[in-house]
């Protein structure tokens, strides 16, 4: 074999694995790192869903610096996954169901207690009993097919709200 030849092989070999050294290195895992959040891996069940959305927000002026874990991956039964989001525009989480599903008939109650705002929910897909969202301010909730956003600011929960109609 002569050395053009290995250069070349070489080469295709490298250009075969560079997608998959940019995704390690994306911007999404560099913004994880500056805010010292774990990123979100590759093998987590929610990573295409998750991936999906970032493009869907990149697409529309947002700059997604983050994609983690998010500790409400389990809220509801047959949930993929969730993942939570810092992006330019502030931080939100989104819970995925399979493709096929989606969040139309989920009911959001909501009701403040003194200084609290208590969120739960009923219909489907089904919450566990316990699940109750307690928090010192209110919280935004965006149904878009088989995703649920959850935004703790008003303006960015309209915004998102805008940009994931009719997708």
């Amino acid at each position: 074999m002569k050395v053009g030849t290995v250069g070349f092989i070489a080469a295709i070999v490298l250009l075969a694995f560079f997608p998959a050294l940019l995704a390690q290195n994306s911007s999404e895992t560099r913004g994880c790192a500056d805010v010292n959040w774990p990123a979100l891996r590759p093998s987590d069940p929610a990573r295409a869903q998750a991936v999906d959305l970032a493009r869907i927000l990149g697409d529309n002026g947002f700059i997604v610096q983050c994609i983690a874990p998010s500790k409400m991956g389990g809220t509801f039964e047959g949930q993929t996954g969730a993942a939570l989001y810092r992006t330019n525009r502030g931080d939100f989480e989104a819970l995925f169901l399979p493709n096929q599903q989606n969040f139309d008939g989920l009911e959001i109650l909501t009701r403040q207690e003194s200084a609290r705002y208590l969120y739960s929910f009923a219909g489907y897909p089904k919450a566990p009993p316990a699940n109750l969202i307690d928090a010192s301010h209110p919280v935004y909730f965006i149904k878009n097919l088989n995703r649920l956003i959850v935004v703790d600011d008003k303006e960015l929960a309209a915004h998102l709200g805008s940009v994931l109609a009719g997708r």
